[in-house]
């Protein structure tokens, strides 16, 4: 490991290469199921009521994916935010963490971002958990790096030679944030991608301004980014958008239910045969499917969207990622003249 302490605006600033040779390896394969090349990610969100109110729900809907996690092939767990109701309120981070930590007790590849019930402007307490906390998270293989101390995260997986990244966005995240994913994403350009964040398509399938920023500072710049998803927003009866060749998703049933619709989660299945997203949704408390066109449904892809023109867009499966570190350290120091404090982890070699 190679530390690069660089002083800016007087302040220290750690760069963590972990490479000791360039160029660095490809993401690490994962070759399990690779014959169908069938696999899921698990999408959770805005748990904040089952935090303050039903943690047992959480740590049901946590164990829930550890024991099916083979069933469905899970390769990552998304939390797009709101993990809390009162940002400041250490009981309900204390309950977040020990069910989150049931999934990097049983090594369940996770990440998440801030929701806005999760941080102020002076307050964010989270990297303060072990479930949370970007340096117990920087130990695990699928760990790309972090930024704002752990409010926005990115991670990394691969099956079949396809490699996969995941860059979450707190609520709202500011420019420097957004030149941090812009960095992840220029740095894996072949990679292919989803950006997901706390609030992004309305209740409505909408953008408000924040959305609208997003949409032109990174997603409108990255071919790869193939699909969005954002919670927040109740309720949103199915809203799901295509845009190009990018599926944008919406999911949130935090109010369902006397506050409880939280302990439910949506499977993402991706068949990469056959081009297609196939999503269920599973409510805990309930032990049941939801069936009805909003819960369950197929999207068709090409896993990368075809309205952004570039050369670098992704063939699928076949792809090749060499970066150097070189390059990354280079942007590095870019973002750091430009102020912004960067926590980026290369993968490990």
């Amino acid at each position: 490991m190679t530390i690069l302490s660089i002083q800016i605006v007087g302040q220290p600033i750690n760069l963590i290469v972990k490479a000791e040779t360039a160029p660095l390896a490809s993401l690490p394969t994962d070759t399990s199921n690779a014959a169908d090349g069938n696999f899921s990610v698990i999408w959770i969100t805005d748990t904040q009521y089952l935090s303050e109110s039903y943690p047992s729900y959480f740590s049901a809907l946590c164990r829930w994916i550890v024991n099916n996690a083979a069933t469905y092939n899970v390769k990552m767990v998304i939390h797009t935010g709101d993990l809390v109701n009162v940002e400041g309120n250490q009981t309900q981070w204390a309950n977040a963490n020990n069910s989150m930590s049931i999934l990097l007790s049983a090594g369940i590849p996770y990440c998440w971002d801030a929701g806005n019930h999760d941080f102020n402007a002076t307050c964010w307490i989270g990297d303060e958990y072990k479930a949370f906390n970007t340096l117990v998270m920087a130990d695990t293989s699928y760990w790309l790096g972090s930024q704002s101390g752990g409010m926005d995260t990115a991670v990394h997986f691969n099956v079949s030679s396809w490699d996969f990244l995941v860059v979450n966005l707190a609520f709202q995240a500011d420019d420097s944030d957004l030149a941090w994913a812009n960095c992840i994403l220029d740095a894996y350009p072949s990679a292919h991608a989803i950006v997901a964040t706390h609030a992004y398509v309305n209740r409505t399938g909408g953008y408000e301004s924040w959305a609208n920023h997003l949409r032109e500072v990174v997603l409108a710049t990255h071919p790869n980014v193939f699909l969005t998803l954002s919670g927040h927003y109740y309720p949103t009866n199915g809203v799901r958008k295509t845009v190009g060749g990018r599926n944008e998703l919406v999911f949130n049933r935090q109010d369902q239910d006397s506050e409880m619709g939280a302990a439910s989660l949506r499977i993402l299945t991706f068949d990469t045969a056959n081009d297609t997203i196939s999503i269920k949704t599973f409510v805990i408390y309930a032990n049941t499917f939801l069936t009805d066109a909003n819960n369950q449904f197929v999207l068709n892809t090409t896993f990368h969207n075809d309205s952004v023109q570039d050369a670098n867009v992704p063939e699928f499966p076949k792809i090749a990622v060499t970066v150097f570190c070189l390059a990354l350290v280079t942007s590095a120091v870019v973002f750091l003249k430009r102020k912004t404090k960067l926590e980026f982890v290369p993968p490990k070699i």
